[in-house]
């Protein structure tokens, strides 16, 4: 199983229509190829993992790098492993809109300036993917409504596994 965990920065702003759609779309073909992945927008710098077998996430990967969407695209890490971490959805994106997502230890990465500074760093950018995806995973299991709509159906991959 291969992990890419990248970033990369918005060549504009994308609405949360255009995220969502995004999601929606990539959880169709993902479910398809048996990948899952978590991404996460904040003013305009993108965070996401991937998750699957290597030639998958591979093909997938140089997809995306050609998105135009998006530029400075930088791989933070890649590292093979015998289970998922964020094996919950096929695709979902992180909830940063939350006040308490940016206490402690992510308060200094609120500014969007110092979010795409810090992000470059992989320790911090896995951290907060990390945070983001246990919360989105505790909003989809309070809220059934939610859960539906986000883990999609049918799920394609047992439950989280932690980080």
């Amino acid at each position: 199983m291969l992990t890419l965990l990248y970033r990369s920065d918005a060549v504009s702003l994308l609405p949360f229509s255009a995220l969502a759609d995004i999601c929606v779309r990539s959880s169709t073909n993902n479910r398809r190829l048996g990948i899952t992945g978590f991404l996460i927008e904040h003013e305009g710098t993108f965070l996401q993992v991937l998750e699957g077998e290597p030639k998958a996430v591979n093909e997938l990967f140089h997809r995306i790098s050609h998105d135009e969407r998006h530029c400075n695209m930088a791989v933070l890490g890649r590292w093979e492993r015998k289970g998922r971490s964020f094996g919950f959805w096929a695709m979902n994106f992180g909830p940063l809109d939350d006040p308490s997502f940016w206490q402690g230890e992510f308060a200094d990465l609120r500014d969007g300036d110092a979010f795409r500074r810090k992000s470059s760093d992989a320790d911090t950018a896995l951290a907060v993917l990390c945070r983001a995806y246990a919360f989105a995973s505790m909003v989809a299991g309070a809220d059934p409504v939610i859960g539906g709509f986000v883990m999609g159906y049918p799920r394609a991959l047992p439950g989280p596994v932690t980080v």
